[in-house]
């Protein structure tokens, strides 16, 4: 696989220039998303641990595009070329992660590295990432998001996918998906149209992802 055709795979920016609604999209590659949040002693949100399971036939593909001793399998160098292609290409999308405290946008740095394995026919991948600031559960909740704006890449994730490693935190977490049937029947711009008169301001989509919110 070239670095074009990653990008193709992992980017969600050439299907959103062609898409028109977000309903019309429809997602080739599903992923789900396991997160662990980590809360320091002090009670703030310090860091998200991404571990991301990709579906079977996606992963297929990887074995045959990557594998290049031909041997059937990915080994640690051919890993390490996946992690590398994928973490320059969505590394322009903000790594698929939106965090926010209430509804202001929390910025974080980029994670250094990805890494990734097999199992059981499909891709393990799992990186992390920290706040430019820790989160303060006093002033608004926390809400993270892996969601791919194009919905070439969907991501599903529950309460069940929510780990929190927290010290002498009683938290709550709460999913909640959006419901597209109301959003367009309200007269709500679309996902595109919403990214096009407003690149800048990110958050104005947030009401098409699916969220984990946490109080603390």
């Amino acid at each position: 696989m070239t670095l074009k055709h990653a990008k193709i795979i992992f980017s969600s920016l050439a299907i959103l220039l062609t898409s028109t609604t977000l309903p019309n999209a429809h997602p080739h590659v599903f992923v789900e998303a396991n997160m662990e949040v980590v809360i320091n002693d002090k009670g703030k949100f310090t860091e998200l641990r991404h571990v991301w399971r990709f579906d079977e036939l996606f992963s297929s593909t990887l074995i045959i595009d990557f594998d290049t001793d031909a041997d059937g399998t990915l080994d640690e160098k051919e890993m390490n070329e996946i992690t590398k292609t994928v973490h320059e290409s969505i590394g322009e999308y903000d790594f698929y992660t939106a965090l926010r405290s209430g509804k202001d946008v929390i910025n974080f740095y980029e994670p250094e590295k990805l890494s990734a394995y097999m199992e059981d026919g499909k891709m393990i991948m799992f990186f992390s990432i920290e706040p430019e600031n820790p989160h303060d559960f006093k002033k608004a909740p926390l809400r993270i998001s892996a969601s791919d704006t194009s919905y070439y890449v969907a991501f599903e994730f529950s309460e069940e996918n929510i780990i929190l490693k927290k010290q002498g935190e009683q938290c709550k977490t709460t999913v909640k998906n959006p419901d597209f049937d109301e959003l367009y029947a309200s007269g709500t711009q679309t996902l595109s149209e919403a990214y096009f008169n407003n690149p800048e301001k990110p958050e104005l989509g947030d009401q098409y992802f699916s969220w984990a919110e946490i109080t603390c």
